[in-house]
């Protein structure tokens, strides 16, 4: 099941062909479809309505571990791990022969990190399902090893490979459950996520087909194209899944995250909508619509609908962390970095993404002490600078290791390398910032960009071979702007020894003129002010090419731009009055 905006998949699938018994020699004394029907109530995310429905098969039967189970199953579909891992182990208590609780408990050890002690709970869930004494059921047996398949495809530790063994032993014991197919198809996907094919034939059309009227498969292929950015496929899919349950809220949702990021808003609204119609008086359903409203940057909504939920004591992990991105996004950057460590401090590590850091990178950056305008001096007295108030961390650093953090978890979001870069260069960490620019180009299929952002902090650090480097491969890649030529030619002009000065930079500043549109000679004054002045002084001290009406030549023009710096001073007071050039004619400098 789809945890919409903020995570990939939930842990729990729980549409079961099959209703199982408590334990494995006794019946349910309970209705089956009653459980049933509470079981498909948390498919659909009617979650306040499923646990009170399976409160009310527990007040019928305390004893049965099944139940205990599958509300388990519930509190974790609605991010409540410490809800499940409580059901979990009262199902234990009450039936010890019942397998599935003790896969439960391992699922929250595994999301734990706790990987040694979850692998322990999975070997004795397997075991009790195994003991002959038991009598447990093959499709018991079925269910308990793809319940331990869907806990080890989660969390920092998946190990999908073994997942899908034990889906494969799941399908010994039952091999027409579709629950199997589905999980099975999720599992393929996030093996190889550029290959649909694989997952849609060994996965989701399999179990389309044991089971044509549920929606859920249809939901879960429409999410597989979605995570493919195939969104015009995923909405067609969702679409289908719609037709043949309009009551699955799910695929409202999902279509309507589809819709977002297609740019149709207004039908994305419109399902979002039908889906809180659905759920009508969901705390859970108005949790997925503050997601929404911020999805589609509709901050102060979403804040005024996550404050009006914990007005009414509303408790829930993923209300804090949106909060946090809300705050930011409203550059509330004090109130945002107290919300954010509230969340980091009560989310489980397995859970905390990457999105997480790359706002707490943006939290940080947004507290750098910004510059105090000076204020208007008195008639007579000397104005005062701007003042930078003390800090008492680097926040630009901070900022650079959670943009790290972030760009390692999720390799897709390769920009925050360079955004990393760019907080190191800030904090004049400039040897971490070519370090992150080098991991960057590391993962291979580097951009042009990325050689721009490593000379940019080699430049600053004044590391200038690693600069020369990078900006010659940056011009190779993106040879017509004319940036690159004038950066290696800084480069060249640190690496030229002052002593015998070999005016290396020269055929780069003569590229910067030549490559400069009409346009950028007058945004830029300043740096076609640093060429023109690089080979006036080529043209008055190479004493092997010595031209002095060129040498005037180019300090004129730069005369003629006046772009009020600190070269043009030089030229007007010095340059043009040196004895070597006060009274040469001008030649041609083309």
């Amino acid at each position: 099941m789809k945890k919409f905006l903020f995570s990939s998949r939930s842990a729990a699938s729980l549409s079961k062909a099959i209703i199982l018994t408590t334990s494995c020699a006794t019946v349910l004394n309970v209705s089956a479809q009653s459980l049933a029907d509470a079981i498909k109530l948390t498919d659909k995310e009617q979650f306040e309505k499923a646990t009170l429905a399976f409160n009310a098969l527990l007040t019928a039967d305390p004893q049965n571990g099944e139940t205990w189970f599958y509300l388990g199953e519930n509190y974790w579909s609605n991010d409540r791990s410490d809800s499940a891992d409580f059901c979990y182990k009262r199902g234990v208590g009450v039936s010890p022969k019942f397998p599935l609780n003790e896969v439960g408990i391992g699922k929250v050890m595994w999301l734990r990190g706790q990987v040694v002690e979850a692998q322990a709970q999975f070997d004795k869930a397997v075991a009790i399902s195994c003991d002959k004494a038991n009598k447990c059921s093959k499709p018991l047996q079925a269910s308990t090893y793809r319940e331990i398949a869907e806990a080890l495809a989660q969390g920092n530790s998946k190990n999908l490979a073994k997942a899908l063994e034990f889906v494969a032993k799941s399908q010994e014991f039952d091999p027409k459950n579709p629950e199997t197919f589905i999980l099975k198809g999720d599992i393929l996907f996030d093996q190889n996520p550029t290959d649909g094919g694989t997952p849609l034939e060994n996965g989701f059309k399999p179990a389309i087909n044991l089971d044509p009227l549920n929606a859920k498969p249809v939901a879960r292929k429409a999410f597989m194209y979605y995570r493919g950015k195939n969104f015009a496929a995923s909405i067609e899919e969702y679409t289908k899944a719609i037709a043949i349950d309009p009551s699955f809220a799910p695929a409202y949702s999902g279509r309507a995250e589809a819709y977002f990021m297609a740019r149709d808003f207004e039908k994305a609204t419109a399902d979002m909508n039908k889906y809180l119609e659905l759920n009508k008086g969901s705390q859970s359903a108005r949790i997925r619509n503050a997601q929404f409203l911020f999805l589609v940057k509709k901050y102060d909504e979403s804040l005024t609908e996550i404050q009006a939920l914990e007005a009414e004591g509303v408790k829930n992990i993923v209300l804090v962390r949106l909060k946090a991105y809300d705050l930011t996004e409203k550059a509330d950057f004090v109130a945002a970095e107290a919300t954010m460590k509230a969340y980091l401090a009560e989310q489980p590590e397995a859970k905390v993404i990457s999105l997480d850091y790359e706002y707490l990178g943006k939290i940080y950056q947004g507290l750098v002490p910004k510059p105090v305008p000076p204020t208007p001096p008195a008639p007579g007295a000397a104005a005062t600078p701007p003042q930078v108030p003390g800090m008492t961390m680097n926040y630009d650093s901070l900022a650079a290791e959670m943009y790290l953090k972030a760009a390692r978890m999720d390799r897709s979001k390769g920009y925050l390398f360079a955004d990393a870069a760019k907080a190191y260069s800030k904090a004049k960490l400039f040897d971490k910032a070519i370090a992150a620019m080098r991991e960057k180009i590391a993962q291979g299929k580097p951009e042009a960009n990325d050689y721009y952002f490593l000379g940019d902090a080699a430049n600053k650090g004044k590391r200038w071979l690693t600069a020369d480097s990078a900006w010659a491969t940056y011009i190779q890649r993106n040879g017509e702007v004319y940036q690159g030529y004038k950066f290696r030619a800084r480069a060249q002009n640190n690496l030229d020894s002052a002593e015998v000065k070999a005016f290396t930079a020269k055929p780069f500043y003569e590229q910067v003129l030549l490559k400069m549109k009409p346009e950028e000679k007058e945004k830029y004054k300043a740096d076609l002010e640093e060429a023109l002045n690089y080979m006036g002084l080529y043209n008055l001290y190479n004493t092997e090419a010595k031209d002095l009406p060129k040498a005037r030549c180019y300090f004129e023009k730069v005369k003629a731009l006046n772009a009020g710096t600190s070269i043009t001073k030089q030229v007007n007071e010095v340059m043009l009055l040196t004895k070597d050039l006060k009274d040469v004619v001008p030649g041609s400098c083309d």
